[in-house]
């Protein structure tokens, strides 16, 4: 029987807001494109998703308390992850501001848009921030590639009682040559029990063949290191679009899930439970 999910990272786009999307610098494709709420309920019911994390889009505080109010008005938003400038000295105040609202779960750090991303990890900001996080019962993601692994194991090391996520697989490019040293970086990783990983963000083709194989490489790595309990299924909806359908990504995911005989509760962690008891 199908395990009914949360998806744990969608963002949306208003191109009425006249915000800067920065996932267009990548994804060339997606530029003008909007992403609403009322665009997201056909992705959910397609992949079988009962409700969505938004996440913020640009990174903005305007953005993120737009978010946090969007997720009053729709039912298909769980809560938000929202963003601070953690280079303002004003960013406590700005957490403070959003950490009010009872939508709020946590806050993504974003180095690779910094001129010094190790800085960015490793500054004081940070640490005070994540501090700040773990007296609001919070979270904190971290958008950072396998260079940045060492500053994300020094902020979770840092905090041991705060949930860390690492954000779509911790960014592998997806060259198979490429895949060894990727693991060997993420591994240490698994060392620190408050770190988790969101199962999103893969360089998908479209190419079945092409996205199993890439599929299987990292899923299988993902839980031999972490298990099933520190997992979480996410679509990465709208950015994933790029790339390949959402549905796509979800029935890769139940195929690789499926060969690595996950037993029905190490699934129905990935896809739900651990998603309840972190957002």
């Amino acid at each position: 029987m199908p395990i009914t999910a949360i998806d744990a990272h969608v963002h949306i786009w208003d191109r009425s807001r006249g915000e800067t999307f920065i996932a267009e610098r990548q994804f060339p494709a997606l530029t003008g494109k909007a992403f609403l709420p009322e665009d997201l309920a056909p992705v959910l019911a397609q992949t079988r998703a009962e409700s969505a994390v938004l996440v913020h889009g640009p990174a903005t505080v305007k953005h993120a308390l737009h978010c946090l109010d969007l997720c009053h008005r729709h039912q298909v938003f769980r809560s938000v992850v929202g963003w601070v400038d953690l280079r303002d000295p004003d960013c406590g105040r700005q957490l403070a501001e959003q950490a009010r609202d009872p939508a709020f779960r946590g806050l993504r750090f974003t180095p690779l848009l910094d001129a010094d991303p190790e800085g960015y990890l490793r500054s004081a900001a940070a640490l005070q921030t994540c501090g700040a996080l773990r007296d609001h019962g919070a979270l904190v993601e971290v958008l950072a590639p396998p260079p940045l692994f060492g500053a994300v194991a020094a902020l979770a090391a840092a905090q041991p009682e705060l949930p860390v996520v690492l954000a779509h697989f911790g960014l592998p490019d997806g060259d198979p040559a490429h895949f060894n040293s990727w693991r060997a970086a993420i591994a240490p990783l698994a060392g620190l029990p408050n770190l988790h990983v969101k199962l999103s963000g893969l360089p998908l083709d479209g190419t079945p063949e092409h996205d199993r194989a890439l599929t299987t490489r990292h899923l299988d790595a993902m839980l031999a290191l972490f298990g099933s309990d520190r997992l979480l299924y996410a679509s990465n909806w709208p950015v994933a679009t790029a790339l390949a359908t959402p549905g796509h990504w979800r029935n890769l995911l139940d195929e690789a899930l499926e060969a690595a005989e996950v037993p029905s509760a190490g699934r129905k962690a990935i896809y739900r439970g651990n998603a309840l008891r972190l957002y």
